[in-house]
């Protein structure tokens, strides 16, 4: 180890009770005799730490830690954490890097700038950091399908594909959002059922919270309910189910009443419809939409193809008959050479 002066910064008259050959600077003593009798970071030659080989985590103080990055970031925290500073230090700068390793053993090498009384000071460093890799608590409960909820997810049945990819995809997004802020919020599985998907949840606030924005985004029923799992400090354990039973249609699809087609514009706690017919914009309760007949987006629209237009109208040509239709616009721009249609029970619809 070697400690280093850089900078003198002040130089007191009186000389130092040391050595008695050079001026004081701290402490009554001059900055070699200073350099000679402190160690201002106290170095282990060895450290032994533990991370997680599945997500990086150091423990540290019984209790795991997140360490972004990969192995080397989390020796060099473990080996930072292994100094202790003198008192009276200010402002300690580490500079330390991963010089070599052997399996599970690394050789790390630095240096620490910092403050004594106005000294400035630079010590090299020179630490063996030994690892054991074990997996961390919320890893281990992952890898051994730990969960305490499951979210059934159900009424898919008529979606695409894509669409019901786009909806997992947007609960894992959420997942791996609430994953930064808390680590027992994780997926353990998803399964394929018939009429639907079971995800299988580390944590049961979190099961609870995403089952209601599903609800809340896509509307349909939901259902909650219990099983007991066991017991825990003298304490009861539930497993929940949250069942999302989707309304079978999505925004932008279709429901018809009594042989009048609505449009789906929003789909919330309520059904926000429009009509083809009249263009009248109503709420309709979920229980009431759910009831009616349902037309998916992509099985009756369509670009039909502009064969002349006027102020307030415009003569498309029908998708199956091809003869020319006269169809008034309400307010819809007809710049492009098509225009978006409808056609439902033979009827053809401006949307």
């Amino acid at each position: 180890m070697k400690v280093i002066c850089i900078i003198q910064a002040r130089c007191p008259s009186m000389l130092c009770l040391r050595c008695g050959k050079r001026e004081q600077f701290a402490d009554n003593l001059c900055e070699n005799c200073i350099l000679e009798t402190i160690t201002p970071v106290e170095v282990k030659p060895v450290v032994h730490g533990t991370v997680c080989p599945s997500c990086n985590r150091i423990l540290h103080h019984r209790s795991w830690e997140e360490c972004p990055g990969n192995l080397p970031d989390a020796v060099l925290r473990i080996a930072a954490d292994s100094l202790t500073f003198m008192e009276g230090l200010k402002n300690p700068d580490i500079e330390l890097s991963v010089d070599s390793s052997d399996s599970n053993t690394f050789r790390v090498s630095g240096k620490v700038r910092t403050n004594y009384k106005g000294l400035l000071i630079e010590q090299e460093i020179g630490v063996e950091v030994r690892i054991s890799n074990v997996l961390c608590t919320f890893c281990s409960r992952k890898s051994g399908n730990y969960f305490e909820a499951i979210i059934q997810i159900r009424g898919l049945d008529g979606f695409t594909r894509e669409e019901v990819d786009r909806i997992l995809e947007g609960i894992r997004n959420s997942v791996a959002s609430a994953y930064r802020k808390d680590p027992n919020v994780f997926i353990t599985r998803e399964e394929e059922v018939r009429g639907g998907w079971d995800l299988y949840m580390g944590d049961n606030s979190f099961a609870k919270q995403l089952s209601q924005k599903l609800h809340d985004t896509y509307g349909g029923e939901t259902k909650l309910s219990s099983s007991l799992f066991g017991r825990k400090d003298g304490r009861d354990v539930y497993r929940y189910t949250y069942l999302v039973r989707f309304p079978g249609f999505l925004q932008g699809d279709y429901l018809i009443r009594e042989g009048e087609p609505l449009k789906i514009e929003k789909i919330a706690r309520v059904v926000k419809v429009r009509s083809l017919r009249t263009g009248r914009e109503e709420n309709l309760n979920m229980h009431e939409a759910m009831s009616l007949r349902k037309l998916r987006k992509a099985d009756v629209e369509m670009e039909l193809i502009i064969v002349s237009r006027s102020d307030d109208e415009v003569q498309v040509l029908h998708p199956t008959n091809f003869r020319t239709v006269e169809m008034l616009l309400g307010g819809r721009s007809a710049e492009e050479e098509t225009i978006t249609g409808a056609l439902i029970d033979g009827e053809l619809y401006l949307v």
